[in-house]
């Protein structure tokens, strides 16, 4: 019964320990054929204890390896030269073990494929203004730094298996310079057109000349029995020590691996009188056939291949408009500029005052090709205001600015509300006094006659009100147009007395 608790309890506890840990495997393939490749397994979940990591891979001769480490990294470092391994896909394994009272058990297991290539590996990198490009469009009319990048591991290969490295460089086909360094610095003149680049970096894998060496050796060689002094003058010739290949490793260490790369550069040898010459038979391959790199027995070859297009990056960026603007008025501004279409331009409004970063960025963009755009924006607000205009194309991107000052203008009145009763009211005043001017005038020529013949009968002729009425009034009219000098006659209306 207590075996059987026993052996539960074991199983419980292997069972939390295989599900709590996760194990990953990589390496830094792909990698040319007699470079180191480094494989790297993490765990996750690790708790601090002892970890075994066991190495393989199906390579012919294999690599095995074994690490006992007290974190949850291990490394392991595999050399597969060049006249042992094919250029092909291979895969690593590692088992990852735990100890359980001196007994290593099985946890977990990964894998990963990497690869094994002819030709060297990396990829070409066009840097302008200090920047890598992200992608192929380049300015123009300004150097061009264009470099083959090389992983580390291949870095390290040809420092220690390399006499000479020249890389050749192509522009469309024609010859270019060539140069030791993997990089061309190169001015592209011409705007809106499009290069193709192919740059060739042959390694030559040829030990150094031999060194002549003249020495003296004095051996001296002492037994039990004995005693013998020779001494000699000879002349030795020495070589570099050819490179031996174990087929199968086995190493056990209970340390931390972790490697450790190098600066991208290459550190020449002894100077050699060989050189290696351009020749016509690389340009017939840059140009008739770009898609198979030339694999000899003592070089090693990376070929490197990219289009670039040039463009003329923005440049002056000028907003143009009213900066001061009434309340309620709209914001009308123009943004100029020069450069390469397609353009993608936003406009950001920030209140108040705003310093321009060079790391705004849009939600939205707008895209045009022309060379210009207006601005229409209503604040609803009286207050300062900043617009950020940001502008991009293929080359790169600019940001600018422009301050708005919205003011609130005195609401004077209408000068129609004050000259329109000003001027009835002249008009008013006019015609009163013209009327009373026009009374007295009248007053002043009408003459009354009084007849004082009361003895004699009147002869009035019977008329009603309406008759009387109108005769008034046709006399008055009458009276307004009587001459001055015209003599007095008497009223019809009235008899003369006899």
């Amino acid at each position: 019964m207590a075996r059987f608790l026993l052996s539960l309890c074991f199983i419980f506890i292997f069972d939390k320990e295989v599900s709590s840990l996760k194990l990953s495997l990589t390496s830094n393939g792909p990698a040319v054929r007699g470079s180191n490749v480094t494989f790297t397994a993490v765990v996750t979940g690790f708790s601090g204890e002892n970890l075994k990591f066991v190495y393989w891979d199906d390579a012919q001769p294999q690599h095995t390896a074994e690490f006992i480490e007290s974190s949850n990294i291990s490394h392991w470092v595999v050399e597969y030269h060049k006249d042992l391994y094919e250029a092909q896909n291979y895969t690593v394994k590692v088992n990852l073990m735990k100890s359980f009272y001196g007994i290593w058990y099985l946890v977990t297991t990964a894998s990963t494929v990497f690869e094994l290539t002819d030709s060297l590996n990396g990829n070409l990198v066009l840097n302008q203004n200090n920047l890598d490009r992200p992608n192929r469009f380049v300015a123009v009319n300004k150097p061009v730094h264009h470099y083959v990048k090389l992983p580390d591991n291949e870095i390290e290969f040809l420092k220690q298996n390399s006499s000479i490295i020249i890389t050749y460089w192509f522009i469309d086909c024609m010859y270019v310079d060539q140069t030791s360094d993997y990089s061309l610095n190169y001015t592209y003149p011409d705007v809106m057109t499009d290069h193709y680049i192919d740059a060739l970096v042959v390694a030559n894998n040829q030990p150094l000349p031999p060194i002549t060496t003249t020495t003296t050796t004095t051996t001296t060689t002492t037994t039990t029995t004995t005693t013998t002094t020779t001494t000699t003058t000879s002349t030795t010739t020495t070589t570099p020590k050819p490179t031996t290949t174990a087929p199968t490793t086995t190493t056990t260490a209970a340390k931390d691996n972790v490697t450790t790369s190098e600066p991208h550069s290459v550190v020449k040898r002894a100077a050699s009188n060989k050189t290696l010459k351009k020749n016509t038979a690389i340009k017939d391959f840059i140009c008739q056939n770009s898609s198979i790199v030339p694999i000899g027995e003592t070089y090693t070859y990376g070929h490197y291949q990219q289009s670039i297009s040039v463009r003329e990056p923005i440049s002056s960026l000028n907003i143009s408009g009213l900066n001061w603007l009434q309340h309620g008025d709209l914001l009308k501004l123009q943004v100029k500029y020069t450069g390469s279409p397609p353009f993608d331009y936003c406009a950001l409004y920030i209140p108040g005052q705003y310093n321009v970063t060079g790391n705004e960025t849009c939600t939205m963009k707008t895209t045009t090709v022309s060379n210009m755009f207006p601005l229409v924006h209503y604040f609803s607000d009286s207050d300062q205001h900043t617009v950020v205009v940001v502008l991009e194309n293929d080359i790169g991107r600019t940001v600018s600015r422009a301050t708005i000052n919205i003011y609130k203008a005195l609401v004077h009145a209408q000068l129609s509300v004050i000259v329109v009763p000003v001027a009835f009211c002249l008009v008013a005043v006019t015609l009163v006094v013209f009327g009373i001017a026009y009374y007295q005038h009248r007053s002043r020529h009408t003459i009354e006659v009084a007849d004082f013949d009361f003895g004699q009968q009147l002869n009035l002729d019977y008329k009603t009100f309406t008759e009387r009425l109108r005769d008034s009034f046709r006399n008055a009219v009458n009276f307004t147009h009587r001459d001055d000098t015209e003599p007095l006659t008497s009223d019809t209306r009235y008899d003369y007395m006899t």
